[in-house]
């Protein structure tokens, strides 16, 4: 997929991170799961068992494995369990951070569109 091309705005999940979602799992906004989930190829039972996805950093040629999970079907609550740990602190996240992801269909992964870098001061010659 060409990422600069438009995407479509129904497969992306924002989510301002909280200090539980730093110190455990991140919770992920319902509606916007339910909305990827539509070209997602899961399930229920799939999604109480866990389904690995990955989640591509294409700036900086990483790849990682998280497992996207609910508990609950009356209430679902969807989260992002066993691989995370990894992710977040990888990607140096903290409380009040953003993490944007796409559902990229075509190439069956998410990938983030918040990337976290520093720039380096531009050097002079003096």
């Amino acid at each position: 997929m060409n990422y600069n091309d438009p995407l479509e705005p129904a497969m992306i999940i924002t989510k301002v991170l909280s200090k539980s979602d730093i110190v455990g799992n991140v919770v992920l906004p319902k509606a916007e799961v339910m909305s990827v989930l539509t070209r997602m190829n899961v399930n229920d039972q799939d999604l109480l068992n866990g389904v690995e996805v990955q989640v591509d950093d294409i700036m900086e040629d990483d790849l990682y494995t998280v497992t996207l999970k609910v508990s609950g079907i009356d209430k679902p609550k969807y989260y992002f369990g066993t691989g995370w740990s990894t992710m977040k602190h990888s990607l140096d996240f903290s409380e009040g951070d953003v993490l944007k992801l796409y559902w990229s269909h075509l190439d069956n992964k998410f990938v983030i569109l918040n990337f976290q870098y520093s720039v380096l001061p531009l050097m002079i010659p003096v």
